[in-house]
């Protein structure tokens, strides 16, 4: 049930190293380093281009149920990711569908993230991070995460070209993080910038210099464009004032895009 790495979406296991976004360079350091995190993803349960990969489901392996279960849940986040996205329609002040209807086919992915135990050391040092700072490429994020923090986003009030971060509270394990991917940037021509984010080490050890950072958990669930819908800017975001930014592009052909350079 591993994943085949390439450009299409993931399926199955990846193993530590089997994704880095040190490519990328948003953190602002030119730094080379290894993202020490491995993960499980999947799409949706009816999807032929890119069936999902389960593992065998029996006693010892303690993982009876769970394909039933992760099914169940993707199925839930789909219909709050809509409402999310329905309610950033009024907000824009544009049409009822104007973005809901270009992810109707639920081409989403969820992934199960799990960050092994890490030193500090290792991540000041710069030889590794838990994630590399980086964007999504769907349209909205939702994430749960435990109680071992880490994870921050860009701190926008920091003139560019410095990239700073800010911590994003872990206390409560029921909170649902929600993220703008680069699909929502690139529809609403900028006007919904995707949100800049990494994990590192915990704002609670911040200060340390060394020491063991905690195993830590994650559930991400992507919310995406229909494939052969175009990620190129709307026209109700473009205007003489702000001309599209954004060519026409196939969604799939986006993703791949992105994909090919992790």
């Amino acid at each position: 049930m591993s994943n085949h790495k390439g450009i299409n979406p993931q399926r199955g296991y990846s193993g530590i190293g089997g994704e880095s976004f040190k490519r990328f360079a948003l953190d602002g350091t030119g730094e080379d380093y290894v993202d020490v995190k491995e993960h499980f993803d999947q799409g949706p349960r009816d999807d032929p281009s890119f069936p999902n990969q389960w593992p065998p489901e029996t006693v010892s392996n303690k993982l009876i149920g769970f394909r039933s279960f992760m099914e169940s849940y993707f199925d839930t986040a789909f219909a709050l990711s809509h409402q999310l996205l329905s309610i950033l329609e009024m907000a824009l002040q544009v049409d009822s569908g104007t973005l809901t209807s270009r992810c109707s086919r639920n081409h989403n992915e969820l992934r199960l993230n799990h960050y092994p135990p890490t030193t500090i050391e290792e991540i000041r040092n710069g030889r590794v991070r838990r994630t590399g700072a980086h964007t999504d490429y769907g349209v909205l994020t939702l994430l749960f995460q435990d109680g071992n923090g880490g994870l921050e986003v860009q701190d926008r009030s920091v003139p560019t070209p410095d990239v700073n971060f800010m911590p994003v509270s872990a206390d409560d394990p029921y909170a649902l993080v929600v993220n703008v991917a680069d699909t929502l940037q690139r529809w609403t021509n900028d006007v919904l910038p995707a949100g800049l984010h990494q994990v590192t080490v915990s704002s609670k050890k911040r200060h340390e210099t060394e020491g063991l950072l905690p195993e830590r958990f994650s559930v991400a669930y992507f919310m995406k464009s229909d494939r052969e819908q175009s990620v190129g800017s709307l026209s109700d975001f473009v205007s003489e004032k702000r001309p599209a930014a954004y060519e026409h592009l196939l969604a799939i052909d986006y993703h791949k895009q992105r994909h090919a350079v992790l």
